[in-house]
């Protein structure tokens, strides 16, 4: 099986991370391949012929011959591999240009073997073990004894010729583990290229379900005197290339899960966008923090693939058969790094462009530095990964004289001169009651458009009116601007969230016009609306968190839980052992919830008159 040019890629599933074998400094990485890939390539070069078939035999007058056809392959509880073929067999005595008394057979041949690493180090090769004629269901008679020595004689040598190639995975990994070796401190360079010299196919062990081989890597010890590097400030350079590291990992995340979700099925294309957010909201986390030294990017690439790895270990994705080995590579170098990492931290790999880059073109092996840019522009195929609409309505739509006449349920509530009088103002003490009426105004028209679009549940409509004012009092104060350093300057906070709704810029890149969220109260809004309204239907109702517990405002909780942290944070609320500083947080939004229930925008005043 010299080459894997129609498979699926559901047939490649990546081993769970934590199964990693570790002995004597030996690094085992378990790759699983669907039995489909062998079939696959039983087709393509044994049973090439019409209908998935191979004459394996026949003699100069054409009396007697043997075909075999449709293979079919599985695993057996006993570490083998079976092979079932239709059989066609015809048996006469040649006589001249004719044949007598020619009889036809067909019925099945089962085939069991047994699976090897090749005598190279890099293919897993078959050995006939057994073989077995079956009748099909309508054949009567006795197969004669020369039918099976012709599968012992023809089939048994034509199937020892097959081996699947897994050199392409190996060298995919040695790309990435090069560039490693590049970015790592000088101390430790010998090392890990001594580790990277070391990855061989070490091992196949066929399974009921899958046939899995190992990869494996000679793992240094670390020196006796080594300890981890202590935190320290980052000098200038450091952190030059810290932001430049960061901004290679997002982009690397998005493409890669841009791509596997292209041909995603609706349960693993929620799974790989909830996935992103997360990795974002990680991300959000680590430009928060003080990185003193850490490699973030590491930290960061270990946390979503550890994601990552089981959805694609649990669902299926079809891809175009050409892109299969490279998707096995790919998932295979990713639980290289990881289990690296888990193994060696002494060895210090550090994940920079170059390695990203690098484990980007395992997957898709002309993919541009374009691609995987960092970039801010509105993606309208990122918002669809995401569930919401490709285009996000960024002004108020012009109004026609026929709205006058027929009022469309989807035309703006807000009046421009309501966003005009909330630009650039920071109310004064005794303008109080003035601006809080006005925002109001604002999330009045935003509720009622949404209320228009009818994606809540009318029983929700007003957890949902609640649940928006109070986020955007816990947000900001109802407050798109503040007087800073004598100007007026858009909120905006150490962790990159900005305006009324604090839109996170680093989360919500690519999804909403970053300098619209920092100039247009109206459209930051209107984007933090969506996302509540996003993470209300499609993750707190959708997973009946208002069953969880009773009353429906759990709802509203349970929703700012993933405003504030992400989709993992759905159950944050209800849930013990979370940190101090959520339950803070989450307690002083429900205070806020109940408040504006009772009071309205009324009890905004206190947060800005404090």
């Amino acid at each position: 099986m010299k080459h894997m040019r129609v498979v699926v890629l559901s047939w490649l599933l990546a081993a769970v991370l934590g199964s990693a074998a570790v002995c004597a400094g030996e690094l085992g990485i378990p790759v699983e391949l669907d039995y489909r890939i062998v079939q696959q390539e039983l087709t393509e070069h044994v049973f090439d012929g019409p209908g998935e078939s191979r004459e394996v035999f026949s003699d100069a007058t054409r009396c007697n011959w043997l075909v075999l056809s449709e293979p079919r392959v599985s695993g057996l509880d006993s570490g083998q591999v079976r092979v079932v073929s239709r059989m066609q067999a015809q048996t006469g005595t040649p006589l001249g240009s004719s044949c007598r008394l020619a009889k036809t057979w067909h019925g099945l041949v089962e085939t069991l073997q047994s699976a090897h690493v090749g005598p190279e180090g890099s293919s897993v090769v078959f050995r006939v073990v057994d073989s077995t004629l079956l009748r099909a269901e309508d054949q009567q008679d006795m197969f004669p004894d020369f039918l099976q020595s012709w599968i012992n004689d023809y089939v048994h040598p034509r199937l020892a010729t097959a081996s699947v190639d897994i050199e392409p995975a190996l060298q995919g990994i040695r790309e990435v583990f090069d560039s490693l070796v590049r970015a790592t401190p000088g101390d430790s360079r010998g090392a890990e290229a001594g580790a990277l010299s070391s990855l061989r196919l070490s091992g196949v062990s066929p399974r009921t379900d899958s046939l899995v081989v190992v990869l494996s890597l000679q793992v240094p010890d670390a020196p006796p005197d080594w300890k981890p590097a202590k935190e320290r400030p980052l000098n200038p350079d450091e952190l030059r290339e810290w932001d430049a590291a960061w901004q290679a990992w997002d982009g690397f995340a998005t493409w890669m899960i841009k791509t596997m979700a292209i041909t995603a099925g609706p349960e693993l294309h929620a799974a790989l966008a909830e996935t992103l957010l997360e990795a974002r909201h990680d991300l959000r986390a680590a430009l928060a923090s003080d990185v003193r030294g850490r490699d973030p990017v590491r930290e960061l690439f270990i946390k979503t693939w550890s994601r990552l790895a089981p959805l694609l270990e649990q669902t299926q994705l079809a891809v175009p058969g050409s892109r299969a080995l490279p998707y096995a590579s790919f998932i295979s170098a990713g639980n290289a790094l990881q289990a690296l990492d888990l193994m060696a931290p002494h060895l210090g790999t550090q994940l920079d462009q170059h390695a990203l880059r690098n484990l980007a073109r395992v997957l898709i092996p002309g993919v541009s530095d374009y691609e995987l840019r960092y970039d801010t522009a509105v993606d309208p195929e990122l918002r669809e990964l995401l569930g919401l609409d490709p285009e996000f309505e960024d002004e108020a739509p012009a109004v026609s004289w026929l709205d006058w006449l027929i009022p469309s349920a989807y035309a703006s509530l807000i009046p421009p001169e309501l966003v005009k009088q909330l630009s650039g103002w920071v109310p004064a003490r005794k303008d109080l009651d003035r601006y809080l009426q006005t925002v109001e105004k604002l999330l009045d028209a935003i509720s009622q458009e949404e209320r228009n679009k009818a994606k809540v549940p009318a029983e929700y409509a007003d957890v949902y009116d609640a649940l928006l004012r109070a986020t955007a009092w816990q947000e900001s104060c109802w407050r798109q601007y503040v007087h800073h350093q004598g100007e007026v300057q858009t909120i905006r906070s150490s962790a990159g969230s900005v305006g009324l709704m604090q839109i996170n810029t680093h989360v919500w890149r690519g999804v909403y016009d970053l300098d619209q969220i920092f100039s247009n109260v109206a459209y930051n809004a209107r984007a933090g609306n969506e996302i509540l309204v996003h993470y209300l239907v499609d993750y707190a109702i959708r997973k009946n968190e208002h069953e969880v517990t009773d009353p429906p405002d759990a709802l509203a909780r349970a929703t700012y839980g993933m405003y504030n942290g992400g989709p993992g944070q759905l159950s944050r609320y209800r849930k013990a052992g979370v940190s101090s500083r959520a339950r803070a947080v989450d307690q002083a939004f429900w205070q806020k919830y109940q408040d504006i229930q009772k009071e309205g925008a009324a009890a905004v005043k206190r947060c800005l008159a404090g």
